[in-house]
């Protein structure tokens, strides 16, 4: 056998070759992938609604508890919790200022305190 002969039949056209396959298996592998392509197509399509409809029940959760929030706000606090925490804005207090530090003359008509705890 030649050396010409030797490289075609390496690398010689696939017609000279015995297919692997009969047409006809061919087609059915054909149709079996298609089939799967279909069915995964389907499987996904069908996993996608169900996550949206739980996200949609979730958001429907979501805006209810908002509107139940948004009505609390609205409504004046119950008594207890507008109690306010320290001193009564309305009250005037007594402050010795005697012997502390001080800005501007001693007989000015309004007197500023700040009271500071550095603890």
């Amino acid at each position: 056998m030649s050396r010409r002969d030797r490289e075609n039949d390496r690398v010689g056209p696939a017609m000279n070759r015995t297919p692997l396959l009969s047409q006809g298996a061919m087609r059915g592998a054909t149709l079996i992938g298609i089939a799967i392509l279909i069915f995964l197509g389907y499987m996904t399509w069908d996993q996608t609604r169900r996550i949206q409809k739980g996200l949609d029940d979730r958001l429907g959760g979501i805006e209810t508890r908002l509107t139940q929030i948004s009505a609390k706000v609205g409504q004046p606090a119950p008594a207890a919790q507008r109690a306010r925490r320290g001193p009564d804005p309305n009250k005037v207090y007594a402050v010795k200022t005697e012997n502390a530090p001080y800005k501007g003359p001693k007989t000015a008509p309004v007197t500023i305190v700040e009271f500071s705890d550095f603890q």
